[in-house]
């Protein structure tokens, strides 16, 4: 079992890389026993991961609620987490109890926001069950909800009892998920660790095939975001830098109102390539820097740019317009994180918005 442990001032907990029934007989009997347990899942992960965790859950003397949704971003929403506080609510759930997040990175923000607003905190599991969960949504703290005007712009930090991550759970994932979850894991290496993209390079045909090469790479991806997130908890200085190609990717997400068209981790692809072009016309990173990253994005099959998008026709002014509505936004100017090059980024917030157009442009292909 390999463990990487968040070590925080406040509300450290220990992140697991094992079975799942081997990760719940970590909890101690006595800080659940005679509790109720509500687990919060889709149908997806409950098919595949509910009854294994039902017969890890059956040594301790709890009562279990279950709360299933169907999969999918239009869930993140406020109602719905109203919804799931009445149910709780009604069932006479209580402060001392526990809510366990099985799923994706919607039902972990989701559980996680449910969590941390519900009798002002309850404890909280959370078991991601696809591969940008465990490499990303589930390490630090963050939950929450969309709104109308953005991605996440409802939320709260509720940190986790402990993180449970299951490869096996993976086996179940469409190859566009896994793709999905890849921008995530790829973004850590283009962050801070220029040693893990090379490894990335070097094994871009086994990734998905080796369990080994799987798993040393999810947890070599998740250790750079647990190190930020240690010394930046609450996003005041470096832990923005986990938002390289997020204030590209959320507009572009937002634009297409999560509607399953485009994946989170597909519109993270399209704004990864879209600051490293914004660094480049800047003069922060090398054109050789964007090439290697575009060409390892296309040996994998992640999306570079929106051409091969049907539907909806992409307004530029909309994008530019749901980027000054991002929730990294600070005296109405657009920060964005950019690479200076593989394994260092900046974070920048006097980026020109012509050129910022001009990026939009080239990617939209107008």
């Amino acid at each position: 079992m390999r463990t990487i442990e968040v070590n925080l001032d406040k509300d450290p907990y220990k992140v697991l890389y094992s079975d799942l029934q081997q990760g719940i007989q970590t909890i101690q009997p006595e800080s659940i026993n005679g509790r109720k347990i509500a687990i919060i899942s889709d149908d997806h992960a409950a098919n595949n991961n509910l009854d294994v965790l039902r017969k890890a859950l059956s040594r301790y003397d709890i009562k279990i609620i279950e709360i299933i949704l169907s999969p999918g971003e239009k869930n993140k929403e406020l109602m719905v987490a109203e919804n799931i506080i009445d149910k709780l609510l009604s069932k006479k759930f209580e402060r001392g109890d526990l809510i366990i997040g099985l799923g994706g990175g919607v039902i972990g923000d989701l559980s996680g926001f449910v969590a941390g607003i519900i009798h002002r905190g309850v404890k909280f599991i959370n078991i991601p069950t696809t591969l940008l969960a465990q490499v990303d949504s589930s390490i630090g703290g963050k939950a929450g909800v969309n709104s109308k005007y953005g991605k996440n712009l409802i939320g709260c930090f509720k940190q986790p009892e402990l993180v449970i991550c299951d490869i096996n759970s993976l086996s179940t994932l469409p190859k566009r998920d896994l793709l999905a979850g890849y921008t995530e894991l790829i973004k850590h290496a283009l962050i801070g660790d220029a040693e893990l993209f090379s490894y990335l390079q070097n094994n871009v045909k086994n990734i998905f095939n080796d369990h080994t090469i799987l798993q040393e790479v999810i947890h070599r991806s998740a250790l750079v975001k647990a190190n930020i997130v240690m010394e930046d908890t609450h996003e005041k200085n470096i832990r923005a830098q986990l938002n390289l190609g997020h204030t590209y990717g959320h507009a572009i997400e937002s634009f297409y109102k999560y509607d399953g068209r485009l994946l989170h981790g597909e519109a993270i692809s399209i704004g990864i390539i879209m600051a490293f072009k914004t660094s480049l016309r800047l003069g922060l990173c090398q054109a050789d820097h964007l090439h290697i990253v575009e060409d390892h994005f296309n040996k994998i099959g992640l999306l570079t740019d929106l051409k091969s998008l049907n539907g909806k026709k992409i307004l530029p002014e909309k994008i530019i317009d749901l980027m000054r509505s991002d929730k990294k936004v600070t005296n109405e100017t657009i920060n964005l994180v950019l690479p200076r090059e593989i394994g260092r980024v900046e974070i920048r917030n006097d980026v020109n918005e012509n050129i910022i157009q001009d990026v939009v442009h080239e990617t939209l292909h107008l």
